[in-house]
């Protein structure tokens, strides 16, 4: 250990120390602890306390610094590890307050914070926690980094006898601090033991109602929502399907948020989907008038529709439709269109004609004006009506000063320090108005970090009362490798907005990613797939990539996959069986179109892999977007 004495509050305010302590930080024979001191006394609070944060981490590696810092550093505790220090000196030994913040569920404590105060308490001997508390922090901890089997191993001290037999009533911690039946449900859930976890919560459910030492806590129904709740997910995954049902049954009206009501509802049509879907539309009927967010049950809903299609029952696609209509979004536009194709192509009986009550130009209208943020089915229904798929009013520059969270993150790209800010921004997005959020996603784009600008963007674009603009979205959609792209989709006369919605939807342009299946790069190739085709690109071309292939490099990795998509295009007849053949593979497109009746878009909404039908619709939609903007 080495000692810091640097009286901050005699040293002038410099912007540029904090970001300068963050370059310097890995370097050992650099004063990163010195830039942050310094930035202890910024007039920005944000940087006052990153700073904190940065020199509580040096403190628990060993740094010790003075004790005109460490106060300084209390009073700007905005994160957990100087929230550790504040707590420890201002508060320790409150035990109280030191469980309250090892137990805390709103951020993971750092494990070397977890493991300072362990050793401080044990300083203060055996009995400063009981080996219950020891073990709920354990469990805790070991559950905050999914390690369930060891979570559970921890959590069974709360076991009352050898034969592992558990408490009749919830123990008195789990009472205090409830977030723990949650770590201990997910301990069961993914575990073996979900037997016995199913029985333990519902034996507390059923005790709630009896008084407990130390007495019930104050929201008996938010603990029956937990324990239900749980009982459901466990049962779930074990396979009792209709139990689960159940369980979720019981425990939505007690959920406390819309959001938690929600993953209730989501799980019950879930699981009814994966037994009987005319039963799983009937719980959809029941249970629509209890929904607070449609968005989020638009898998559920795309999966019912894929299997409402492959099975041609139209009249179950209207009745879906006619519950869900007024929800908007692309749900309601994905059902909408789909119906109004099937008009088209005559597939309606009289009876589901007479049912529907509408034309397919009144069902393309209303996918056209159903607010579908994922432009495929907005571009589809454009087009059957002779709309135009977008009208993008351009955005005036914000004006104002800057607030204090938004000068702060623009600090990292105006210091050379962008590598840096996303894991600062993340914390505060909550806190910047759309406005603000555009700046850093701009800053990020300009630093070529692509994809955290889009995510940026996409947090607030879809915001209800939000109109994106027309700098959103050229955010969202960017010109990376412009010259690369546009040489070689001319090249193969390939239109260069659809290669640039490929590569943005397979990589958002980061040129080293690499799959989980082992694809590489921009346009996400598969390495036998490459060498193939670059075995080709040398014969026909002369260019050689074969020798030295390296896919992580831009210009080589768009010229093999611009050839691969025109390699393609002579194989399919429709843009969209060559999209799924890039993405599912040409030989098993083919296999499946051939067993298929229906025209190639509705085709794409009967395919059993869900990632290769929506990689149809994301290509064709983010490359009509581009077109819009740039061509």
């Amino acid at each position: 250990m080495f000692f810091l004495c640097i009286s901050s509050c005699a040293q002038p305010q410099t912007q540029k120390d904090f970001y300068l302590g963050l370059k310097n930080k890995d370097n050992l024979q650099s004063d990163a602890a010195g830039f942050f001191e310094k930035a202890l006394v910024s007039s920005n609070v944000h940087v006052r306390q990153a700073a904190a944060e940065e020199l509580a981490n040096l403190f628990f590696q060993g740094v010790e610094l003075s004790a005109a810092v460490m106060k300084r550093l209390c009073l700007e505790a905005g994160g957990p590890r100087a929230a550790a220090v504040n707590l420890l000196f201002n508060d320790y030994p409150d035990k109280d307050k030191v469980l309250a913040f090892l137990l805390n569920s709103e951020y993971a404590i750092p494990e070397e914070a977890r493991l300072f105060f362990l050793r401080e308490c044990e300083k203060d001997g055996e009995d400063f926690f009981s080996n219950l508390e020891i073990a709920a922090i354990e469990g805790h901890h070991a559950v905050s980094r999914s390690h369930f089997n060891e979570a559970l191993l921890h959590f069974r001290a709360f076991t009352v006898n050898e034969e592992e037999k558990w408490p009749q009533r919830i123990p008195q911690v789990f009472l205090q601090y409830p977030d723990l039946i949650n770590d201990l449900g997910r301990a069961f859930q993914f575990t073996s033991s979900g037997s016995e976890g199913i029985d333990l919560f519902l034996q507390w459910e059923k005790n709630l109602g009896e008084p407990a030492e130390g007495g019930l806590a104050a929201n008996t129904d938010d603990l029956r929502y937990r324990l239900l709740f749980y009982a459901g997910r466990i049962a779930r995954r074990r396979g009792l399907v209709d139990q689960g049902i159940s369980l979720f049954e019981k425990a939505r009206p007690l959920a406390p948020k819309g959001e938690q009501a929600d993953a209730c509802i989501w799980y019950i049509l879930d699981s009814s989907l994966s037994r009987d879907y005319d039963a799983a539309i009937q719980r959809l009927e029941q249970f629509v008038p209890f929904w607070h967010d449609g968005a989020y049950f638009n898998d559920i809903l795309e999966r019912l529709s894929r299997e409402l299609v492959t099975r041609r029952e139209w009249k179950n696609m209207i009745r879906v439709f006619s519950v869900i209509r007024d929800h908007g979004g692309v749900s309601t536009a994905r059902y909408a269109w789909i119906i109004a194709r099937a008009i088209e192509e005559g597939y309606l009986t009289s009876e589901e004609k007479q049912m529907s009550a509408e034309d397919a130009s009144a069902f393309m209208r209303i996918a056209y004006n159903a607010g579908d943020t994922s432009h495929y089915y907005r571009l589809q229904s454009a087009a059957a009506l002779d709309e135009p798929f977008l009208d993008v009013p351009a955005v005036s520059a914000a004006s104002g000063k800057p607030s204090s969270p938004l000068q702060f993150l623009l600090g990292f790209f105006q210091n050379e320090a962008a590598e840096f800010a996303p894991q600062y921004i993340t914390p505060l997005e909550k806190e910047l108005i759309p406005d603000e959020l555009r700046a850093v996603a701009e800053a990020l784009g300009k630093a070529e970090m692509y994809a955290q600008s889009m995510r940026l963007v996409s947090l607030y674009i879809n915001k209800d009362g939000y109109t994106p603009g027309r700098k959103d979205l050229e955010l969202l959609y960017p010109l990376a490798y412009r010259e690369l792209v546009e040489k070689y989709a001319e090249n193969y006369n390939i239109a260069p907005a659809l290669l640039f919605g490929l590569i943005r939807t397979e990589s958002a342009f980061q040129s080293g990613i690499v799959s989980r299946a082992g694809a590489v790069g921009l346009t996400q190739l598969m390495p036998a797939t490459a060498e193939e085709m670059a075995g080709r690109i040398r014969r026909a071309e002369g260019t050689d990539y074969t020798a030295n292939l390296d896919l992580s490099d831009p210009a080589v990795n768009i010229h093999i996959g611009a050839y691969y998509l025109n390699y393609l295009r002579g194989r399919f007849n429709d843009p969209l069986l060559l999209l799924m053949a890039y993405n599912g593979g040409m030989n098993r497109v083919r296999r499946w179109y051939a067993a298929n009746t229906l025209p190639p878009d509705l085709f794409l909404e009967t395919v059993s892999i869900y990632e290769t039908r929506e990689y149809g619709r994301k290509v064709t939609a983010a490359a009509a977007v581009y077109q819009y903007l740039y061509y």
